[in-house]
């Protein structure tokens, strides 16, 4: 009896830590938060391994995949030219991804199971974007600013907003996903709705490309796979109408949106904002250790560039990018980013072990494409269908940045448990 009811603390309290460390992963702030609840979510997953109460389904070949890459990452941390920062990177971003990811699939055993959990991602984002759009109007309140003398009005517009773009190529699709697959309270779905309405508000805002283009495709495909086709003709007729607009117009704001209709802004240095040269760089970096990589993390990334005799020839071809490295960042610890996924994993764990995170996901999406082949129609398999949306956008937005870690990485790892557990409980 008191064996059961310690299990039931245990599970109710991981639960809780769980909902804390997702709501606030968005945020820009409240780190310690994110720390406490991570670090009493691992002592309480070590609690259940050393009780025998985490299983682990040790011949899963997601759960191969994921320890394979962990593996990797350990081995050539520890064999590469920076060993303690290496170890250092993994302890606060792969480390986290894993825990997120292995508390999931022990504690969450049906889509019904993780239907809150859906809803504390929903309601963290909500408040993000609430928040955001108050900084952005707040701007023009003189009587506001005289309120606050000591703080600036670029750190009161960033104190929420700053990343906005970057995040929405996750939690935008997810929330259309959500919307068009799972049955709520209707508060709850008008929140989802106005959500995501005013988070293509503050998309547009934010001015960034990628993510401009990413989120409607996203929004766009989980449309059609959930068969709204009237509301996907709609919806595609109002994009065209807004491209189409952006176009012609000769308004100053829609300057950078109008460069993606220029085939130089794919192939250029300039239209790719310097990533040409930038790319070139690490791809030279990449060759020198092509198997192994540097290390995990990217931070690194700077003293290697600053070793290499490769930034001076970039002077002439690739100016926006020699001034990238030189002037912008100075070859700063943690300021030099590849701006491309699959170059900065080969970066730091090297060609292999992008070959290991290419099947990590090769085995999450056979899962996920088998799971909506046998399961019935209803919510899980609707949700499965309509996130298909989601890794588009990844996909996307990701050839243009490196998003693996951070919080970021942390959700992306969320959302493969929430895979996880789906296809397990359709097998069942």
């Amino acid at each position: 009896m008191m064996n059961s009811i310690g299990k039931l603390t245990i599970s109710g309290a991981t639960r809780v830590l769980l909902y804390v460390l997702i709501f606030f992963q968005p945020f820009n702030h409240f780190n310690s938060i994110r720390e406490i609840s991570f670090y009493s979510l691992l002592i309480l997953l070590v609690i259940k391994l050393v009780n025998g109460a985490l299983k682990i389904e040790l011949n899963d070949k997601t759960i191969i995949s994921l320890s394979l890459l962990l593996s990797w990452s350990l081995l050539v941390s520890i064999s590469g030219p920076y060993p303690l920062e290496s170890l250092n990177a993994i302890r606060k971003n792969l480390m986290k991804e894993v825990v997120v990811f292995l508390v999931v699939i022990s504690e969450f055993k049906s889509f019904r199971d993780i239907k809150p959990l859906l809803w504390i991602l929903i309601s963290s984002f909500a408040f993000i974007t609430f928040a955001s759009i108050i900084e952005n109007v707040a701007k023009d309140w003189d009587t506001f600013y005289r309120l606050i003398p000591s703080t600036s009005w670029r750190q009161l517009s960033e104190y929420f907003f700053s990343g906005y773009a970057n995040k929405a190529t996750f939690y935008l699709p997810f929330i259309a996903a959500w919307l068009l697959s799972v049955k709520e309270e209707k508060w709850k779905k008008r929140l989802g709705i106005i959500t995501l309405c005013f988070g293509f508000i503050l998309l547009y805002i934010y001015n960034s490309r990628t993510a401009f283009i990413s989120v409607p495709i996203a929004v766009l495909i989980s449309l059609l796979l959930a068969e709204r086709y009237k509301f996907a003709a709609c919806y595609l007729l109002a994009a065209l109408l807004i491209t189409s607009f952006i176009i012609t117009s000769d308004a100053e704001r829609f300057s950078k949106y109008r460069t993606l209709a220029d085939a130089d802004t794919y192939v250029s240095d300039i239209g790719l904002s310097g990533r040409k040269g930038l790319w070139l760089v690490t791809f030279n970096l990449i060759k020198k250790r092509s198997l192994t990589g540097y290390g995990y993390g990217w931070k690194k990334m700077a003293w290697v560039a600053k070793d290499s005799e490769l930034i001076e020839p970039l002077k002439k071809e690739y100016p926006i990018a020699y001034d990238y490295f030189t002037r912008q960042t100075h070859m700063i610890y943690g300021k030099v980013n590849p701006h491309n996924l699959f170059l900065q994993i080969a970066f730091e764990i090297g060609v292999t072990g992008l070959a290991v995170f290419i099947l990590l996901w090769f085995t999450v999406i056979h899962k996920m494409i088998t799971a909506i082949r046998i399961s019935k129609e209803g919510e899980a398999r609707n949700f499965l269908k309509c996130s298909i949306g989601l890794i588009v956008s990844y996909v996307i937005i990701n050839l243009t940045n490196g998003f693996w870690q951070e919080s970021y990485g942390n959700m992306i790892f969320l959302f493969m448990a929430m895979i996880f557990v789906i296809h397990r409980e359709s097998n069942q």
